[in-house]
């Protein structure tokens, strides 16, 4: 399932359920483009990313490379990891 955090923006597809009230299931998100008013208008690209694609190692990288602190118990398995790293994404 695919869920977008409506803080930041952030989408991300995942097996597990996300909670929380930032987390919202992409399906349900009304799709607006936005228009452009004026010459400097700044566009803002989405990046998907797939937490469950990724190793147990690039799910580490990816935590570091976004200032994510993992305890010892979020290292234990895959399914700690990416519950660690949406929960910092809430």
């Amino acid at each position: 399932m695919r869920y977008k955090n409506i803080k930041t923006g952030v989408v991300i597809e995942t097996t597990s359920k996300l909670i929380g009230k930032a987390w919202k299931p992409l399906d349900e998100i009304e799709q607006t483009t936005p228009v452009n008013t004026e010459e400097s208008f700044v566009e803002y690209v989405e990046e998907e990313i797939d937490l469950e694609a990724m190793t147990n190692k690039e799910l580490e990288e990816f935590a570091k490379e976004h200032k994510i602190e993992l305890s010892y118990n979020d290292k234990r398995n895959k399914e700690s990891l990416i519950n660690a790293i949406t929960k910092a994404f809430e």
